[in-house]
């Protein structure tokens, strides 16, 4: 299946083919008219008859040559050419293409230089020629730039990124792709292609997430999703969700992985593009199957299945799913179903692998042909270069004596300057030391802290964890055995020790030194409000963004923030009354905001609703942290509104407590 880079590399490809504009068209071959019309009437039916429109673009073609129409001839190359590869007739399409850089060559215009060498790097690009392709689209470039074409330009940078990626050569891909971004952006805003840019941060995106970057991958996906149009390009909506879930379940934020990959669900079926919807099914069934919720992920498998099956989807699909579906049958103990699915997925990577091999063969008889004219060439081009190495000794010898001189000259100087400061520098290194023993204190310091944190994070989950566990099976085994005659004691043992396993799993989240991130706040938060809503008559509405930025937060404010909020869910679900509540979560420039608004009966704050609700310890937790906390309430709702500040220092220098 084709990448979203390499899908918006052509698109964007055939968006430079079109740029063209049309005279009326008369249906009289004595005139040029003839020709345009016959470039119109093809690209009408260029997907619908595919051979009949290469038919008007060549008979355009060679009544352009006839008549001398340069511009006819031209914008009949790049349509012809574009056609010929599109039906796989890349060699028709290449000599085509060679035909016309030699007649633009002859020609002034610059924009005829620029799409020629274009068609001919396309057509390499189809065919698999990467070598071949860079230089044509760097010729390209040079035209398109001096008749003053940024958009094209930044086209051909977006081929040569993609093209530099697939050869695993990150850094030149980025520079392209930074190219093609800044080409793009010299359009004021009201008149820039917003999904060009968009398409050059997610190509950004995609390179450094083949990086391992994930920081940076989540920057450029972010970026791209604020230049994109969420209701008219959907498409590009899917992909980007279902990348970014991606990057979020492979740093085992399974969460913000499921929230993103559902969101890329409702997309796909808004659009109504099964073979989006088949893929993101597949995609979050494989995240439940991570969550060990694998009854989840075999019912989204079922869904993705069916899918499948009825648009015959193809080799490839099946057998991701067909992997997938075994996980989900082992991790659910059902290890016959498990053994057959596996059989399935052995069947088909088998049938691709053979398909790729004689690809492969195919490939490799073309490139021992090629390899075959280098070698004449090279023997060639060795005799030139041993000439040129012998008068390039030459050369370096007389530069050697000349070194040599230069030489000794600078070593006195230099060792006169070092001995003036060599006392200077004696004093700077024992200023330097004292500094370093002052940061490895701080440093130590630090990670006993972590240390310790994690310690008695651990302790508690295998000991603490395992102990109210067992607590909370007993009681539910004694109340299974008493049936009816169940006291009230063994119930309130049931759900204090309920209680108390999630309170200490809040309590292992703050002190876990893993989780001192804003987004893992954010995420954490999200989770716990869906959570903890589920299972009440109060329908939860969320509008939480996360941050793009990677910021560091002490465990106590993580908690501190956390626990105001959970107080004011509590709060809404034991007082308010209330139908819906609406949890927004807004990462600004230097804080945190987080407001908790219900529609509820309200009340008026005084002593007795202050002891009740917890509002003074909410306000204390908050004001410890350095934040503000302020509530509104009326007849119709009320509003928790909580701010909090990020720290004024960076990461490292936090100490953790």
């Amino acid at each position: 299946m084709l990448s979203l880079v390499k899908q918006l590399c052509l698109g964007l490809a055939l968006t430079l083919f079109r740029v063209v504009s049309y005279a009326q068209s008369v249906p009289n071959p004595t005139d040029t008219s003839y020709v345009m019309d016959l470039l119109k009437k093809g690209e009408s039916i260029e997907t619908s008859a595919p051979i009949k429109a290469l038919n008007n673009y060549q008979k355009a073609y060679s009544f352009s040559q006839k008549i001398n129409f340069t511009k006819g001839y031209f914008e009949s190359v790049r349509l012809m050419a574009y056609q010929l590869n599109n039906l796989g007739r890349h060699d028709e399409a290449r000599k085509v293409a060679l035909a016309a850089v030699e007649k633009a060559k002859q020609d002034t215009i610059k924009r005829h230089l620029g799409l020629s060498y274009f068609a001919v790097a396309n057509t390499a690009l189809f065919m698999g020629r990467f070598q071949e392709a860079i230089p044509n689209y760097q010729q390209a470039a040079r035209y398109m730039q001096l008749d003053g074409s940024p958009r094209n330009v930044a086209v051909v940078n977006q081929n040569l990124g993609y093209i530099y990626n697939k050869q695993k050569m990150r850094e030149k891909a980025l520079e392209h792709y930074r190219k093609a971004l800044a080409f793009d952006t010299t359009l004021t805003v009201d008149k820039a292609d917003r999904r060009a840019i968009a398409t050059d941060y997610f190509s950004l995106a995609v390179v450094y997430s083949d990086m391992g970057k994930s920081r940076e991958t989540m920057a450029n996906y972010l970026k791209a999703k604020q230049w994109i149009d969420p209701k008219n390009d959907l498409d590009f909506m899917i992909n980007l969700y279902n990348n970014i879930g991606f990057e979020h379940s492979l740093a085992a934020r399974y969460d913000s992985a499921l929230y993103y990959r559902n969101e890329a669900l409702r997309f796909s079926r808004q659009l109504g593009n099964t073979r989006h919807e088949l893929e993101v099914l597949m995609t979050l069934a494989q995240t439940r199957s991570q969550m060990r919720q694998f009854a989840a992920a075999k019912k989204l498998l079922d869904e993705s299945h069916s899918i499948a099956v009825k648009n015959k989807a193809g080799l490839t699909e099946f057998r991701n799913i067909y992997r997938e579906y075994a996980i989900a049958n082992q991790g659910l103990g059902n290890f016959k179903a498990a053994a057959n699915w596996l059989d399935k997925y052995i069947g088909v990577d088998d049938s691709l692998n053979n398909q790729e091999t004689k690809s492969l063969l195919q490939d490799y008889e073309v490139k021992l042909k090629q390899a075959e004219s280098r070698e004449q060439l090279a023997q060639k081009q060795l005799s030139i270069d041993q000439l040129q190495e012998k008068q390039k000794r030459q050369n370096l010898y007389l530069l050697i004596a000349g070194l040599v001189i230069v030489g000794v000259g600078g070593g006195l100087v230099f060792a006169y300057l070092y001995y003036r400061q060599r006392q200077r520098t004696a004093d700077e290194a024992l200023l330097a030391a004292e500094r370093q023993r002052e940061l490895a204190v701080v440093q130590s310091e630090l990670e006993g802290q972590q240390k310790e944190r994690r310690r008695i994070a651990k302790e508690m989950h295998d000991d603490l964890g395992a102990s109210l566990t067992a607590i909370g099976l007993l009681s539910e085994v004694a109340k299974t055995k008493m049936g009816d005659k169940t006291t009230p004691e063994v119930e309130k043992i049931s759900s204090i020790s309920s209680e108390m396993v999630t309170s200490m799993n809040e309590i292992i989240w703050s002190l876990n030194t893993k989780n001192d991130s804003l987004n893992g706040l954010i995420a954490y938060t999200r989770a716990y409000a869906s959570e903890f809503i589920e299972n009440t008559s109060v329908t939860l509405k969320t509008d939480v963004t996360e941050s793009p930025r990677e910021i560091a937060i002490r465990g106590a404010d993580r908690r501190n923030v956390f626990l105001t909020v959970k107080e004011s869910l509590n709060n809404v679900v034991k007082h308010a009354h209330a139908s819906e509540v609406h949890l927004t979560i807004r990462p600004d420039a230097d804080h945190l905001f987080i407001e908790v608004q219900d529609n509820g009966r309200g009340f008026t704050p005084n002593e007795k609703t202050a002891l009740r609700n917890g509002l003074g310890n909410m306000q204390q937790r908050i004001e410890e942290s350095g934040g503000c906390y302020e509530i509104l309430s009326s007849s119709a709702g009320t509003s928790v509104k909580i701010t909090y500040p990020y720290p004024p220092v960076s990461a490292p220098k936090i100490l953790q407590t």
